[in-house]
């Protein structure tokens, strides 16, 4: 569920549904405000969609039971990648950046066949952890994409990317939650919190939930 952007969704699922995509889209916003969980949801939907059986449910939502949803559950589809800053070589944590030799191996991954349907799915996230180089190389692969290849590219600081990656995608806005979509989502995602613990958490989190319970499936 993605609660509190629902024109985010509209313009995409319209998108989708007419076959009208343009091949990247920037999902841009503060952080915390549910740009990767639309990422993940969009995914699921358009991969699902592709592959089959037919998905019923309206906009992005997929049935967890559904075959191709669930092997992007597990990560194992093999027509979707996920870029993001991967475990420390040495130590704990993660590492600073996203580098070129991940944006490379997207590379490979671009030049097999899809193999269970004609589409594939990348997700970037996030672009503000690119480095220079691994920018670089994936304004490449935005300039001449594979057909069927959907791009999507959580930004929290959009103004920061390269124009030149800027201007090869379409941008889809998300907007601070207000108090009603924070309390829903704290809601679905910490059903066991009490009155006084919800009231804390939004205090604490202003117009995003980045931070709290349910920062994992929000930014």
């Amino acid at each position: 569920m993605i609660v509190g952007q629902d024109k985010a969704v509209d313009q995409f699922t319209a998108a989708w549904a007419g076959r009208r995509l343009h091949h990247a889209w920037l999902l841009a916003g503060p952080k915390g405000v549910g740009k990767a969980s639309f990422a993940h949801a969009a995914a699921r939907r358009v991969l699902a969609d592709a592959a089959g059986p037919p998905v019923e449910e309206p906009g992005l939502a997929t049935s967890d039971d559904h075959p191709i949803v669930k092997l992007v559950e597990a990560r194992s589809h093999p027509d979707m990648r996920w870029l993001e800053r991967l475990p420390k070589e040495k130590g704990e944590g993660l590492a600073r950046d996203i580098t070129v030799k991940q944006v490379r191996e997207l590379g490979e991954f671009m030049g097999m066949t899809a193999a269970l349907s004609a589409w594939r799915v990348v997700v970037v996230d996030s672009m503000d952890e690119l480095n220079k180089e691994a920018s670089n190389a994936l304004l490449k692969m935005l300039e001449e994409p594979p057909a069927n290849t959907l791009f999507f590219l959580v930004s929290h600081a959009p103004g920061r990317l390269l124009p030149t990656i800027r201007s090869r995608c379409r941008r889809l806005e998300f907007q601070p939650l207000g108090d009603d979509a924070m309390t829903s989502v704290l809601a679905l995602h910490a059903p066991d919190l009490t009155v006084t613990e919800r009231h804390l958490y939004l205090n604490i989190a202003g117009d995003s939930l980045e931070g709290t319970v349910v920062r994992h499936s929000l930014v």
